[in-house]
């Protein structure tokens, strides 16, 4: 399987998997979007093992290393002064302060589930070298 043949069938399982799951939310079913998601993942790691091409090298890996970091910190900064700005807005409505709660530890759960990553790809990096 070539590189663009490859892209060509991930847009259609997207376009198909998006389909579906804006039906099943319209119908209130959820559980059938989460299956969808885990076979399309699975097809998409199937498929992709399948390809002989070269898709990135070192420096596309270092480029998304950059991105993830500066994805991580934005979100955090923009997530944290919302979180404030719900404080500060929780005396006109209680939900303010469980929404402010819920971005706060998100944002931690974020850095710490992305410094364990970091932490364990860096350990066991060595094995795939």
């Amino acid at each position: 399987m070539t590189y663009k043949q490859y892209m060509i069938v991930r847009l259609m399982i997207a376009a198909l998997l998006s389909a579906f799951i804006a039906s099943s939310i319209v119908r209130h079913d959820f559980f059938w979007p989460v299956v969808a998601i885990v076979v399309a993942m699975l097809l998409l790691l199937f498929l992709r093992r399948r390809m002989h091409e070269v898709i990135a090298d070192e420096r596309d890996y270092a480029l998304g290393g950059l991105a993830a970091r500066w994805a991580i910190q934005i979100f955090s900064l923009i997530a944290v002064l919302c979180m404030f700005l719900f404080f500060s807005l929780q005396d006109r409505d209680a939900l303010f302060a469980t929404v402010a709660f819920v971005l706060a530890y998100s944002t931690c759960g974020l850095m710490l589930l992305y410094a364990l990553i970091f932490r364990l790809l860096r350990r066991y990096s060595h094995l795939h070298a």
